[in-house]
């Protein structure tokens, strides 16, 4: 990583398998918070687990950390290279297309299934079951939005980066972050204590937005969540020490994330534990968002064609698993088997269709292009001596 010349192109076989094994872990979330004591999802089963509830929540805590810390690596790579109109104009067709795809043809449809699953359970009279989806489909509200929030917040986050890229310029904003890498590094107390003033403020504010409108304060806070996350990434590929640091990640670095992420679910009453469990968040996902980064490092760093299956296919699953989730949900609302048995059932199910329909939707063009924003990789017109697929400039070895 990092900005300078005379570099080999390569493909980050690792970090390509880490952002896919981050989005294809959504099916597993999903199908846990059917059954979930802290979640509300759109299709809810009556018979909770403790066990499901706490496997959704630990997922939580680092699947969208790490799958936007590695978002900023690859976008700033990106910026990097084409400068920030075009790339910016690149990023809004590639994830704009796949938003207004799923927007039209796949909300609708959850929508639907939605509405019957409130039927199945008796909380909506199948005689209103027409007019509620009528309302449903015009009025603008969290359905609308769904499992497409990242979409959202990744072309917001595209834009801030490619106005200060613009602004700032590459060169001076990697002295810049690399300077204060350095700073950290040498001002280790004072740098704890102005993390955690900046965590104490940001859990002021969680209250606060929250409090002004329950639903669409924390709307706002979950949507901008993640920022800090990608605001790392692009820092990983400026800066060596601090990539370094995360790749250095061992078992104990997995260890201690756990039980950080573990206390950062503890109920907070007060700004002084809301602030403890906002950091315990924070470190505890960077932790084992490093342990995984490390991992995919030694075992993954190789081309391996069912890596590559996975990593094409990722996308898709993730549009695709939700519906597919919701209508599994509804199904089993239907029969009345152990919480846990139910999960393992859906989960590898929605794995199955939801390749089976990144399978079928690979045969055309015109479908690659709506529901991943980009031509299939045999039809790309490619330079001479550069790979089909994305690859990253490694200006300095990486360990393997």
């Amino acid at each position: 990583m990092g900005t300078g010349l005379g570099r080999t192109q390569e493909r980050l076989n690792d970090w390509d398998f880490s952002r896919a094994l981050y989005l294809v872990l959504g099916i597993p979330f999903h199908a846990a918070v059917i059954y979930s004591l802290s979640h509300e999802w759109a299709v809810s089963s009556p018979d909770k687990s403790q066990t499901l509830t706490w496997f959704a929540n630990f997922i939580h805590t680092f699947r969208m950390p790490g799958f936007f810390i590695l978002a900023g690596v690859f976008s700033i790579l990106l910026l990097d290279r084409q400068g920030a109109r075009a790339w910016l104009g690149a990023r809004l067709l590639r994830l704009g297309l796949p938003l207004l795809f799923a927007t039209l043809l796949i909300l609708p449809f959850q929508i639907f299934v939605q509405s019957v699953a409130l039927t199945v359970t008796g909380s909506l009279p199948m005689s209103e079951l027409q007019g509620h989806v009528a309302r449903e489909l015009t009025h603008f509200g969290e359905p609308w939005i769904s499992h497409l929030w990242f979409l959202w917040a990744l072309i917001a986050y595209c834009t801030g980066l490619a106005a200060l890229h613009a602004l700032v310029g590459g060169q001076r904003l990697r002295t810049r972050i690399e300077a204060g890498v350095a700073w950290i590094g040498n001002n280790r107390i004072l740098s704890l204590s102005a993390f955690a003033a900046i965590c104490e403020l940001a859990a002021h504010s969680q209250a606060v937005i929250a409090g002004a409108s329950p639903y669409y304060g924390n709307a706002v806070i979950n949507y901008n969540l993640y920022a800090p996350y990608f605001a790392l990434g692009v820092v990983l590929y400026y800066s060596r020490a601090a990539q370094d640091r995360l790749l250095s990640s061992s078992a104990g670095s997995l260890s201690a994330g756990v039980v950080l992420v573990s206390l950062s679910q503890i109920p907070h009453a007060g700004l002084f534990t809301h602030t403890l469990t906002v950091m315990a968040g924070l470190v505890g996902a960077v932790l084992i968002v490093g342990f995984i980064a490390s991992l995919a490092r030694r075992h993954f760093s190789r081309p391996d064609p069912r890596i590559r299956r996975l990593v094409d296919a990722s996308f898709t699953i993730y549009l695709f698993h939700h519906p597919v989730i919701m209508v599994l949900a509804t199904l089993f609302l239907m029969v009345n088997l152990p919480p846990v048995v139910e999960f393992a059932l859906i989960a590898p199910t929605a794995l199955l269709i939801s390749y089976a329909v990144h399978r079928a939707i690979s045969r055309s063009a015109a479908l690659t292009l709506m529901v991943n924003g980009a031509m299939p990789k045999q039809a790309r017109a490619v330079p001479a001596g550069q790979p089909l697929s994305m690859s990253i400039d490694r200006p300095y070895p990486l360990r393997g």
